[in-house]
């Protein structure tokens, strides 16, 4: 089974692949929003996955095709995210969940990078307060990545963070939805302790 990238973290491991695992895990039906759930609440629609260390059993997985997988690893627990524009404009790294985590550090895997991710001059009514936009040949591009650092460095400023520089639509060995309208998905998984 292709695997893209392996990340080791600080309290376990990120990866990223091209087919689904062939082993057990928890994910929820992703639906562009700001939840994040709790394991006993799955199967549920939600963008986030919150697990305290102590009921952690299964990895962990979230699709994406372009957008963020943001996993927050924290003194009691880890949050998994699937962070797209959407869910960034609607607050998903300002829920609370993560700060009941006490997090530590946060890692953001590979997505698509401001290189690729052209928007209309209207998509700066979703960030109006955001300095992440920049022009190129009389075209509008977004940086993602640093949005969401600075929103998770301003409600955690001691926070530790990661960004992968793997950009999912330059690379053909990544799905992107912006590439190619696939419907098939990068399966991002993390993996404690590993």
């Amino acid at each position: 089974m292709p695997i893209c990238l392996s990340k080791q973290l600080n309290l376990g491991r990120f990866e990223t692949r091209t087919e689904r695992p062939d082993f057990p895990f928890h994910q929820v039906t992703q639906v562009h929003g700001n939840d994040i759930v709790h394991l006993n609440e799955i199967p549920c629609e939600a963008d986030g996955i919150i697990v305290n260390w102590t009921d952690y059993k299964n990895p962990l997985a979230i699709k994406t095709a372009d957008c963020l997988p943001v996993v927050i690893e924290g003194e009691s627990g880890v949050v998994f995210l699937h962070a797209g524009w959407r869910g960034l404009a609607n607050g998903i790294l300002q829920q609370s969940e993560i700060k009941s985590i006490q997090p530590l550090t946060a890692y953001i895997g590979p997505s698509i990078q401001s290189c690729c991710f052209e928007v209309s001059q209207d998509f700066r009514e979703n960030f109006p307060q955001s300095s992440f936009f920049h022009e190129k040949k009389e075209k509008l591009f977004f940086n993602l990545q640093a949005e969401a650092e600075k929103r998770l460095k301003d409600l955690h400023p001691h926070l530790t963070i990661t960004i992968s520089h793997d950009c999912t639509f330059c690379h053909p060995m990544y799905h992107s939805y912006r590439r190619d309208k696939t419907t098939q998905r990068n399966w991002n998984i993390y993996i404690k302790g590993s």
